[in-house]
């Protein structure tokens, strides 16, 4: 069993929210990090994928705008697929069973939520 992984980063885009067939809501968003680089002033980025599911998801498309900083704690999970040439892709994302919103919410001031899976 592996341990959690925790991210902090500012989302980069309002999240999305869906449901499934059998009415669960799934909540994206994609967070920004930035990384220091040894030997240069300038840090790396990364783009990391994350996903929500049931209540958090729901929290998290009623509170997360662009911009805001937030913190996922959760589990890597890959996905792979074939486009239309056969030609195989996999993507990495977190999926998250905790979310704490570092800077206030549009509701309330400093909310942390907790949801395990």
């Amino acid at each position: 069993m592996s341990k959690p992984i925790d991210l902090e980063g500012r989302v980069i885009h309002d999240p999305i929210l869906r449901k499934t067939k059998t009415g669960k809501s799934v909540c994206s968003f994609t967070i920004a990090m930035d990384h220091p680089v040894k030997g240069e002033t300038k840090p790396q980025t990364s783009f990391i994928d994350i996903e929500t599911w049931e209540k958090l998801a729901d929290l998290c498309a009623e509170n997360i705008t662009k911009g805001k900083k937030i913190q996922a704690t959760g589990r890597l999970k890959q996905d792979r697929w074939q486009d239309e040439n056969g030609k195989p892709h996999s993507k990495i994302k977190l999926v998250s069973n905790q979310v704490i919103f570092i800077e206030p919410l549009n509701r309330k001031q400093n909310e942390e939520v907790v949801v395990n899976s």
